[in-house]
């Protein structure tokens, strides 16, 4: 079968809220021009049984596992090589595929209307569904600058299987793995920004991110990973994307009650990028750390 669309899982462990990110798209997969691809990085749980079993009644989901955990970026380029269609779309496991966003989708392909469509979402808060407009005037370096200052963070992309390979994820990065490929698309494919949500990410514990000495080392890794892939022209911004990852990394800490490392990403971020010492978040931040310095000190 000629497939439109390929929507792409990488799946570890959750098992419950894999079955439940599944049951959103597979009630809208039937009967149109569109396959599954699951790849199980090395589950402790049954993912990988449970896909399977999925496939032998769906001829339209393939399901392929990984021994051994390998981690995200290796898993989502073993999907890359894998897709069939002639777009793509990547699902995180434990995300929601909106009712009738995959008919959007294929409404979106059938224009011809771009490589790559930004597609938006809901994020929930609690009990509520927060929604964030894109930008949709950014050019080039603005835009650039609006990715690494987090305009897109709630973005799916549906871009085209051909264009995807041309980028595909660092396989050491465990975490932000797809901060580089994804500002590429945006930099070097013809892009439509679609201001509607087709995606509910949902908000729930295991979702926290993990404070292991890896994440903060990979997520550093990861702007390393973007700006060797961009020309020169973007380079000066290394230092403002770095000074984000720091302030990012800082919050992350503070959250986990590591308030010396916060305190110490926090400058680091002022370190590459000085002006940041001005803005509301960074006195804000670091008024929060000093008092939780204090408090704890005094106890």
């Amino acid at each position: 079968m000629n497939y439109k669309l390929s929507i792409l899982i990488p799946t570890y462990n959750r098992l419950d809220l894999f079955k439940e990110t599944l049951s959103s798209i597979l009630k809208q997969v039937e009967n149109e021009p569109v396959e599954i691809v699951i790849v199980d990085d090395g589950s402790t749980e049954r993912n990988y049984e449970y896909a399977l079993e999925i496939s032998k009644k769906y001829p339209f989901v393939k399901v392929q596992r990984h021994e051994k955990n390998l981690g995200v970026g290796q898993a989502r380029n073993t999907l890359l090589s894998l897709a069939k269609g002639e777009y793509l779309v990547f699902i995180d496991s434990d995300d929601l595929l909106m009712d009738g966003a995959l008919k959007k989708m294929l409404n979106l392909i059938a224009s011809n209307g771009a490589e790559c469509y930004v597609l938006n979402s809901y994020r929930e808060k609690g009990e509520k569904l927060k929604f964030k407009p894109f930008p949709i005037d950014k050019k080039r370096l603005s835009l650039l600058k609006a990715y690494i200052d987090g305009a897109f963070s709630e973005a799916i992309y549906l871009i085209k299987t051909e264009v995807a390979r041309k980028h595909p994820f660092n396989p050491k990065l465990r975490v932000r793995e797809d901060f580089a490929p994804q500002a590429c698309y945006l930099l070097f494919s013809s892009f439509k920004i679609i201001n509607e949500p087709f995606v509910i990410y949902r908000d729930h514990p295991q979702r926290l991110r993990k404070v292991a000495d890896y994440y903060f080392a990979h997520a550093l890794a990861s702007v390393d990973d973007l700006f060797n892939r961009l020309p020169e022209p973007y380079q000066f911004l290394k230092p403002y994307a770095m000074a984000r990852a720091y302030l990012e990394l800082a919050k992350i800490a503070y959250k986990s009650g590591l308030y010396d490392k916060a305190k110490a990403y926090l400058q680091k971020s002022i370190e590459y990028y000085p002006e940041f010492r001005r803005s509301f978040k960074y006195f804000k931040l670091q008024t929060k750390i000093y008092f939780k310095k204090v408090f704890c000190h005094s106890k």
